[in-house]
C-alpha cells in the first residue's frame, strides 16, 4: 500500500483537482446502472428537543434527574419510512436522476410492504422485497447530533434463508449477475446479515460475474452492541468478499475509533484532519478491503492502495436535518464509484451529496452536486439551497 496521505483542509487547496471530477459529474453515468440494495428497515419517529436543544445540556440534566423525574420540552415531527438501507436507496435513485435501476430487498412488513414504505420506495425502485417487519426508532434530535432509541426484535428475523425464499434462487441469480453494484449497510444492528453478504460474493464467483466487477459497499452503521466474536468473524468474511468485488467499508468517526480501539490503535477523540487521515490508513492496514471510508461532520478520508486522502466538507452550521445524512454520503461515494471516480473524487461526491442533503432535506442529483461544489467552491455556498 501507497504510504503517501493528502490532506485538503479547505475547498481551495482542491481548486486543481475539482475541474476533473465536475466534468465527470456533469456527465454522469454512460449507462442506467443496475444493484441491489439491503437489508434493513425502519420506521422512524422523528422528535426534536427544544429546551434543553443540545446533547451537552441535556445529559447533565439526565443525571442530575436520576431516581427522581425529568420533564423535556420537544416537537413531534411524525413517522417516516428509515433504515440505513431505505434512505440510501432512495438516495441512489436521486442521484441518478431515476436513471437508476434498484431492487431493495430489506424489512418493510411481513406479510406485505406497508403503505409507508410502499409510499416511500415503490417509485424509486425496479422491484422490492420484504423479508420482516420493521423495526422501530425514535430518533430524538439535537442542534449537536441525535440519539436513536431502537426497537430491533424483529432485526434478527432478515436470514439469508428467508432471502432466499423471498427472492427465489432463480431470480436472485439473474439480479446478481444482471447488477453494477451491491450496497449493504447496518450490519451492526442485523445479527445475521453477515452470511447474506458471504452468500452474495460466494453466488456472484458461482455465476462467473468478473472478479472486481462490482463496487461492494458495506456500512457497518452503529455496532458497538455486537459481541467481540461478531467483528472477529467479520474480519474473517471480509477477504472473501474482497476477492470477488470490489469493496468499500465506511464508517462514521465514533465507529472508526470503535474499529480502532478492538484493532489496537487509539485515536479515540482525535478529530483532527491528519489523525482521521491515520485512522484510515490504520484501518486498511488490517482489514482485507479495497477501500476504507471515514466520514466525520465535517470531511471525509479514504485509504487505499493509492495511499489516503482527506478532503473538507461543505459545513453547515444548522443542519435543516440530520437523519439521513451519512447515507447519503454513502449513496454519493458508491456513485463516484460508478463514475469510476479516484478516492478524491469519491469523497467529494460523497461529502457533497450529504452537505446538499442536510441544507434541503432533499437528495441531489449530479447536476445538484455539481452545483454545490461549483458555489462552494466560489465561497458563496449558502446555509439553505
Amino acid at each position: 500500500m501507497s504510504s503517501e496521505t493528502r490532506i485538503y483542509s479547505t475547498i481551495s487547496e482542491l481548486s486543481s483537482e475539482l475541474p476533473g471530477i465536475r466534468d465527470r459529474l456533469k456527465t454522469g453515468s454512460s449507462h442506467k446502472p443496475q444493484g441491489i440494495a439491503g437489508f434493513d428497515g425502519f420506521i422512524d419517529t422523528f422528535i426534536r428537543m427544544e429546551q434543553p436543544a443540545t446533547m451537552a445540556e441535556l445529559g447533565p440534566k439526565i443525571a442530575a434527574a436520576a431516581g427522581i423525574a425529568a420533564s423535556y420540552s420537544v416537537h413531534h415531527n411524525g413517522d417516516k419510512f428509515g433504515g440505513n438501507g431505505p434512505l440510501l436507496t432512495a438516495a441512489l435513485h436521486g442521484i441518478h436522476d431515476s436513471q437508476i435501476d434498484l431492487t431493495y430487498i430489506g424489512a418493510m412488513g411481513r406479510d406485505a410492504i406497508l403503505p409507508i414504505f410502499e409510499d416511500a420506495l415503490a417509485s424509486k425502485t425496479t422491484r422490492l422485497f420484504s423479508l420482516a417487519e420493521p423495526a422501530h426508532s425514535d430518533c430524538l434530535e439535537f442542534e449537536d447530533g441525535k440519539v436513536m432509541l431502537c426497537d430491533m426484535r424483529s432485526c434478527s428475523e432478515i436470514t439469508w434463508e428467508r432471502l432466499l425464499l423471498t427472492v427465489g434462487a432463480d431470480e436472485l441469480d439473474q439480479l446478481l449477475k444482471d447488477s453494477d453494484f451491491i450496497a449493504a449497510v447496518n450490519w451492526g444492528k442485523l445479527p445475521n446479515v453477515g452470511e447474506i453478504w458471504n452468500q452474495i460474493a460466494s453466488r456472484l464467483s458461482k455465476l462467473g460475474v468478473k472478479k472486481k466487477k462490482l463496487p461492494f459497499f458495506m456500512d457497518l452503521a452503529e455496532f458497538e452492541q455486537r459481541p467481540r466474536e461478531d467483528l472477529e468473524r467479520l474480519l474473517l468474511d471480509l477477504p472473501a468478499i474482497t476477492a470477488q468485488c470490489h469493496t468499500l467499508l465506511s464508517f462514521n468517526l465514533k465507529e472508526a475509533w470503535q474499529m480502532g480501539a478492538y484493532l489496537g490503535g487509539d485515536f479515540n477523540g482525535q478529530k483532527a484532519p491528519e489523525s482521521v487521515a491515520a485512522l484510515a490508513t490504520f484501518l486498511k492496514e488490517r482489514i482485507e478491503v479495497d477501500r476504507i471510508v471515514i466520514h466525520p461532520n465535517d470531511g471525509a478520508a479514504c485509504a487505499s492502495a493509492q495511499g489516503t486522502v482527506y478532503v473538507p466538507g461543505p459545513v453547515v452550521k444548522t443542519p435543516l436535518i440530520s437523519t439521513g445524512a451519512g447515507d447519503h454520503f454513502g449513496a454519493g461515494c458508491l456513485s463516484g464509484a460508478l463514475l469510476e471516480l479516484d478516492d478524491l473524487g469519491i469523497l467529494l461526491a460523497g461529502v457533497c451529496c450529504s452537505g446538499y442533503f442536510v441544507r434541503t432535506g432533499e437528495s441531489p442529483s449530479f447536476a445538484q452536486i455539481d452545483s454545490l461544489l461549483e458555489l462552494w467552491q466560489a465561497g458563496d455556498l449558502p446555509e439553505r439551497l
